[in-house]
């Protein structure tokens, strides 16, 4: 029969052609959509890591800077007692001088060199200009800018941009495009083209059409877990590299200072005699992290874990999103205002109030070293604040933007 179809086969074949169109319109509306979310999660907790690891690294160089001004004003005001009870004795002179020059962290090669050069970012092939480098995600080839690039769709031959291939019905070759063509009768060699032209019995088309619709979403979703699995893979690998050079940054830290400062004080005690009190360093990274609106949080008392609910620090956080905290010693209680909003709660209660109204608690507040500490959810339900838990890299993730 391959040719002109009645007027009632042609109303049968049109509505089996819109049926299929619509079958592959739910699913490219469906794979699109999960694209779609997929890259906007996957979005989120790549800039989730920059904050986090840029905060952190900029923890570490103030808290090595503030470190470096002590050591250079502790030893100055040594050498200035030591220099006007010596400075006039001619025997004394040349071991001045060392120890002047020792304790310059300007002066070339010198054991404070040793330890500012080890601790500036800016300086080449050192511990901290290889953090800086690694957590950046414009510098080429580095832990960064391989993980951003998996999760850029414009980076071609990337795994996102794979992805949206794949589910880009303008694609040439991608699996949506594919899908899009075999569903439409204007394609020709396509099964619907065969079909509307007469060459394929309903039954024949009907058939060939579920398979190819069927195998079509299986690759789709076979494409899109790979997808993600890589972005995750990747995103492990990177939380990996880049917390464990963190720390190895930080003992290189520790470790080129105490080498530096067994060298000055030893120089000194064999010039001079006597011993000098050096404060140590000590710098700490929290298990548990806050990141508010992309800003990583640093607190006296951090975020803790109690019987398996995170609880956070109520007063740093409210403060930082904008209320007023009251504290009422009588009552054990806290009142905090934010515009027309009031939270009232009280330690060791798990009913909470927003205006009147009640907010339970999954577990009480509760004091930790004289801090108000509050389950996480807390911070959404009496504020308004969008919380999320990213677990990869242990961090409460709030946003009010």
């Amino acid at each position: 029969m391959g040719g002109t179809l009645l007027l009632a086969d042609r109303a049968y074949a049109d509505a089996f052609i819109d049926e299929i169109d619509d079958m592959y319109k739910r699913l490219y509306e469906h794979y699109s959509n999960q694209y779609n979310d997929d890259y906007n999660r996957a979005s989120k907790e790549y800039d989730w890591l920059i904050a986090i690891t840029s905060g952190e690294r900029e923890r570490l160089e103030q808290a090595a800077d503030a470190d470096l001004r002590y050591l250079v004003d502790l030893f100055n005001e040594d050498f200035k007692q030591l220099n006007d009870k010596y400075g006039n004795q001619r025997d004394y002179r040349d071991k001045l001088t060392e120890y002047r020059r020792a304790i310059n962290p300007d002066y070339s090669s010198g054991p404070m060199w040793e330890y500012n050069k080890e601790i500036n970012k800016n300086y080449s092939a050192r511990s901290h200009w290889k953090l800086k480098n690694e957590i950046n995600p414009d510098y080429s080839s580095s832990t960064m800018w391989n993980y951003r690039n998996t999760t850029n769709p414009k980076y071609s031959s990337s795994t996102m941009w794979n992805y949206r291939n794949d589910m880009n019905p303008s694609y040439s070759s991608g699996l949506m495009w594919e899908l899009k063509n075999e569903s439409n009768p204007n394609y020709s060699s396509s099964t619907m083209w065969s079909y509307k032209l007469g060459n394929l019995t309903l039954a024949d088309a009907r058939k060939k059409m579920d398979e190819i619709l069927t195998k079509g979403a299986e690759d789709l979703q076979e494409a899109r877990d790979k997808a993600m699995t890589d972005v995750t893979k990747t995103r492990k690998q990177t939380v990996d590299t880049l917390f464990a050079l963190r720390d190895e940054t930080l003992d290189i830290f520790q470790s080129t200072r105490a080498k530096s400062l067994k060298e000055i004080l030893s120089m000194r005690e064999k010039h001079f005699g006597g011993s000098l009190d050096v404060k140590p360093l000590v710098i700490g990274f929290d298990p548990i992290k806050v990141l508010i609106d992309k800003k990583l949080l640093s607190f006296e008392q951090p975020p803790v874990l109690i019987d398996g609910n995170t609880l956070v620090p109520m007063r740093a956080i409210f403060e930082q999103l904008g209320a007023n905290i009251e504290w009422n010693q009588e009552e054990y209680s806290v009142t905090a205002t934010k515009g027309n909003t009031t939270i009232y709660l009280k330690i060791g209660d798990k009913q909470a109030k927003r205006n009147g109204e009640t907010i339970n608690l999954e577990v009480p507040a509760q004091l930790v070293q004289s801090n108000t500490m509050v389950p996480v959810r807390f911070i959404s339900e009496s504020l308004g604040a969008h919380v999320e838990w990213d677990d990869m890299t242990k961090t409460v993730v709030i946003e009010t933007k």
